[in-house]
């Protein structure tokens, strides 16, 4: 295993289980996975098969019955404060306008502070400059989860899980803010987890998707995007001009079918 490897998010013979009314209900089961560092990698699996469990497993809000979780070669404890998780949910304090919730990172963090000067480029930079003085309840769902990513971004961190980030916008705006909010992460060099059950969203942001299968999780299958046709990125090029090319095409249609044939086997999908 080479240092790069060495560094990488590894799960290793992860179990975790909750009751349910009296019933056992086993999510995790000596689970085993590789997440590559720096790299942007997407998670896609049916609903309620452990995904949100895993993303907090990572980020330390809950504890496996067994197993090890390591990034950059440490144990999680050694290395939790450079984890942010960012739900669904922004879960922003309304009482505090745009600026004082991102800034409360800053104020909370216990990593060295930032600047002043460069909260403000962070939050121009991500499109909310005209909105700090605004409350939560005047924000569209795009804007919110601005706000988040840029609190997000305000820790510093070297590992960053997004669990359905967008799923609360419609089509459009979630095209449009995904591409641009993930090309800000992007340039940070983060090693990034996404939950998602957007295939085509999955296919144009991430360097892997990752398909899963019913509880107790587990990985049927992972994809690689091919090159496009002057090398540029699918996120780059979007998705109306993506899906004009048949080898993005063909991609999505490898990770759909795989998603597909997961419910089948399952009888949830198909009868």
């Amino acid at each position: 295993m080479n240092n790069d490897q060495i560094n990488d998010l590894i799960l290793k013979n992860i179990s975790f289980s909750y009751y349910e009314q009296n019933n056992k209900k086993i999510i995790l089961d000596n689970f085993n996975c590789k997440i590559k560092k720096s790299k942007f990698t997407s998670i896609i699996g049916p609903s309620g098969t452990g995904k949100t469990s895993l993303l907090k497993l990572i980020a330390g809000l809950i504890e496996p019955e067994k197993g090890e979780i390591k990034f950059e070669n440490q144990t999680l404890n050694k290395v939790i404060n450079q984890i942010t998780l960012i739900q669904q949910n922004p879960s922003l304090m309304p009482w505090l306008n745009v600026y004082d919730n991102i800034i409360l990172a800053n104020s909370n963090s216990k990593n060295k502070k930032i600047s002043y000067k460069n909260i403000d480029k962070l939050i121009k930079n991500i499109g909310l400059g005209e909105f700090s003085s605004y409350f939560p309840h005047k924000l569209s769902g795009g804007l919110l989860q601005r706000v988040a990513i840029a609190r997000a971004l305000l820790f510093c961190p070297s590992l960053l899980l997004l669990d359905e980030p967008f799923a609360a916008l419609d089509n459009l705006s979630r095209e449009i803010i995904s591409t641009e909010l993930v090309s800000i992460i992007k340039k940070k060099s983060l090693t990034v987890l996404m939950v998602t059950h957007s295939i085509e969203e999955a296919a144009l942001l991430s360097d892997e998707v990752l398909v899963t299968g019913m509880a107790p999780l587990r990985v049927i299958n992972t994809f690689n995007p091919p090159k496009s046709f002057n090398n540029k990125s699918w996120q780059n090029l979007g998705l109306r001009k993506s899906l004009q090319d048949k080898s993005f095409n063909d991609y999505l249609k490898s990770i759909r079918d795989t998603s597909y044939s997961v419910l089948q086997k399952e009888n949830k999908f198909g009868k």
